[in-house]
């Protein structure tokens, strides 16, 4: 079949039968797509609009041509078309297609005309992964504008013995579909002795962006070659994961980490092969695009790529358990010099290390500050981590415990979780109320040497907020060090509680159930021994989320959450808290529930 499809506007779109479009779009088996290369470019100079095109094959094949307006180096205005439809499930594609440019349409807008990197930024749309790639490289290519790809620089020499960090990519060769959620992700990469390198990854199976399941690891390719004979001598770690079947609920065993070697050296890309299942893909049996299903059931060949300038050394691998890590924080510019910032900070960090991943969590008092020859009172009140180093992107860390001083509370700890344990520099950004307008780049540090071991990852032990020592406030009547003060989170009450008292489990099953008038019903499964939940809301899956309530009665699973806006998205999720003495015991975050408006 072939043809012209064009996008009418959102207005008539939006009153198309919402029942049949979203069950369409679940049932969709196009769930991969092939971008290719683009159609000869157009230049965006001097003009108010300019046209670019791609071209996808989805179990089927169709082109997309966009018409980009642009006005002050900016994108005015963004039509998206599909055409040439052919193959056996035309009215699929152009659902996903729809799906993506629905939202498409507004997110490019005010992008940058001349910044590649920004318009490639912008987040797929969920459920129609490739059709929004697609779209993208259609409005790179009205641009004229080549995707930014940082050039991958091998190591010259052998590594030395040791663990190392390092950032990947995962992907199958066929529908060039990430394994691994995101584009990329950290890995451990171990050499020995003879400098032989073995890499350990985690795999993500069932998740919103990437919504297919690694049921096998079939094996790696010897020298790294994809003639030659597949290697089944992997490290590989299973789980069982619920996943849902329609309205049916149904298991399946899945790969959660592999670990194989990097055969024949240094390498841009290593081969493997893994057995994959896309649920919405079941009814597809037979070849396809070159690719074998048996009832949305597939092999398929899989390159990790390696980007060996994120390589980072780590003196030695730290073992699963629970540690009190000395910590400072430093300058971010000068780290050999303490950041104004770093006297509010508890001399050690309590830090959970499981499965080479490490859960952090930091202890923070009120410290002074001398501005302007007067001595001022000063509060962290936010903390956020970079990924690498200051110019990378960061994310905000949750805030946990609070104190109070003169009435008011102020965040006590932030918790945030690192791929890889034993790191001596972490960068991060601080927020402090006495210095209103000027977060500053902080540079931790840590001492692993002198780590020591705890029973339990209790919050009121070594790690608790210690403000006997407030490193280098000379108030000491201030109430921060006032043992007979324990709002302030002093160490010393902490110590009294009882240390067998273990953090509550993670929050399941989290549903909703939409009502009246922008309003929805948020509901979960009860958490044994639980005292009560904290609910939090964000308007982007990884954007910044907010507690929008604290329910303290454990009895209560349901939320009622009021004026949201129509056809606005929202991502929500919860966890609970079990109380230890005067402290909260925080369990893992549901998974996170999206809902439109």
């Amino acid at each position: 079949m072939s043809g012209t499809q064009s996008f009418v506007p959102r207005e008539r779109r939006i009153s198309m039968r919402k029942k049949e479009w979203f069950y369409k779009a679940a049932a969709c088996i196009a769930s991969a797509a092939l971008i290719l290369t683009a159609l000869p470019v157009i230049s965006a100079s001097a003009a108010t609009s300019v046209k670019g095109t791609s071209h996808v094959t989805q179990f089927g094949e169709y082109d997309i041509e966009v018409t980009v307006g642009v006005e002050d180096q900016k994108i005015s205005s963004l039509l998206a078309e599909g055409k040439n439809y052919a193959g056996n499930y035309v009215s699929d594609n152009q659902l996903r297609l729809e799906m993506a440019a629905e939202v498409l349409e507004e997110a490019y807008l005010g992008k940058s005309t001349a910044d590649a990197k920004e318009i490639s930024a912008v987040d797929v749309v969920s459920g129609a992964t490739y059709s929004s790639k697609a779209i993208r490289d259609a409005i790179l290519d009205a641009l004229d504008l080549e995707p930014e790809q940082e050039e991958n620089v091998l190591p010259t020499e052998k590594l030395k013995e040791g663990t190392y960090s390092v950032t990947i990519s995962y992907y199958t060769d066929k529908i060039k579909h990430s394994l691994i959620e995101n584009e990329t992700r950290q890995a451990t990469i171990r050499v020995d002795a003879d400098g032989n390198m073995t890499l350990t990854t985690d795999i993500v199976n069932g998740s919103e962006k990437e919504p297919l399941y690694i049921y096998q690891f079939d094996g790696y390719y010897a020298d790294n070659d994809v003639t030659k004979t597949l290697k089944t001598d992997a490290d590989v770690t299973t789980e069982t994961m619920s996943y849902k079947d329609g309205s049916e609920t149904k298991e399946i065993n899945v790969v959660s980490k592999v670990s194989f070697p990097l055969e024949h050296g240094f390498a841009d890309t290593y081969s493997s092969k893994a057995s994959i299942y896309v649920p919405t893909m079941k009814r597809l049996t037979g070849t396809y695009q070159g690719i074998t299903f048996d009832q949305g059931k597939f092999s398929a060949d899989c390159f990790t790529k390696v980007y060996w300038n994120t390589l980072k050394a780590q003196d030695e691998a730290i073992e699963d358990g629970v540690y009190d890590v000395p910590v400072a924080l430093m300058s971010a510019s000068n780290p050999d010099k303490a950041s104004m910032a770093g006297a509010a900070i508890a001399p050690t960090v309590r830090v959970t290390v499981k499965g080479g991943k490490a859960q952090y969590k930091l202890n923070f008092h009120s410290m002074d500050i001398n501005m302007a020859g007067s001595t001022e009172k000063g509060h962290l009140e936010k903390f956020w981590v970079y990924e690498g180093d200051n110019k990378s992107s960061r994310a905000e860390a949750m805030p946990g415990d609070s104190y109070t001083e003169e009435g008011v509370s102020y965040p006590g700890s932030f918790s945030f979780e690192r791929t890889t344990a034993g790191e001596k520099r972490i960068y991060a950004r601080v927020s402090v109320d006495a210095m209103a307008g000027f977060d500053q780049d902080v540079l931790l540090t840590f001492d692993w040497a002198n780590r020591k071991a705890v029973k339990d990852d209790n919050p009121g032990g070594n790690g608790g907020n210690n403000n006997n020592n407030n490193g280098g406030n000379n108030n000491a009547n201030n109430g921060n060090g006032n043992s007979q003060n324990p709002a302030n989170g002093n160490a010393n009450t902490g110590n009294q509680n009882n240390s067998s008292v273990k953090a509550p489990a993670a929050v399941k099953n989290l549903k909703k159930k939409k009502g009246k008038k922008n309003t929805l019903t948020l509901s979960w499964k009860k958490v044994t021994d639980a005292n009560g939940y904290e609910v939090y809301q964000a308007t982007k899956a990884k954007g910044k989320y907010k507690k929008i309530k604290t329910i303290s009665k454990a009895k209560t699973t349901k939320l009622t959450v009021k004026k949201r806006k129509a056809k606005k998205t929202y991502y929500f999720k919860v966890r609970a808290y079990k109380k230890n003495g005067k402290q909260k015991l925080f369990g893992t975050y549901s998974k996170v529930l999206k809902v439109k408006m």
